[in-house]
C-alpha cells in the first residue's frame, strides 16, 4: 500500500499506540511494561500525528513522530495492511472521507 499521508488512520482506527510517556532516551520501549502501550480509540488522534506543510503540493501531510524509532518497529502500525496489491495507493482515505459526512 502505498501511504497517502491524509492521517486518516491515525484518527479513524481503534488501536494500540506506544505510549509517548514509556519512550526510552535510545527510542525504544521496555517489552516487559504493560504500560508501554496505551490503547487509542477511533476518533481519538493519535499522540503521534503530526502535520507538515507537503512540498509537492498545497496542503499538509500526515507525519508519524516515532516512525523512525526503533519503538515503532513491530508496533500494530507499522504491521498494518490493507487488501490490495503492495503498489496500489490506500484507499482508506476515501472510506474515512464518507465517514466524516
Amino acid at each position: 500500500m502505498l501511504c497517502l499521508r491524509c492521517g486518516g488512520c491515525c484518527h479513524h482506527l481503534d488501536i494500540f499506540v506506544v505510549n509517548p510517556g514509556r519512550i526510552r532516551a535510545d527510542g525504544s520501549i521496555d517489552p516487559t511494561d504493560p504500560e508501554s502501550m496505551i490503547f487509542k480509540p477511533s476518533g481519538e488522534r493519535c499522540p503521534h500525528l503530526s502535520f507538515e506543510a507537503a512540498a509537492e503540493k498545497s496542503g499538509k501531510i500526515a507525519v508519524c513522530t516515532i516512525h523512525h524509532m526503533p519503538c515503532y518497529q513491530t508496533t500494530p502500525c507499522q504491521q498494518f495492511e490493507q487488501i490490495g496489491p503492495a503498489d496500489d495507493v490506500c484507499i482508506m482515505k476515501a472510506y474515512f472521507e464518507t465517514l466524516e459526512k
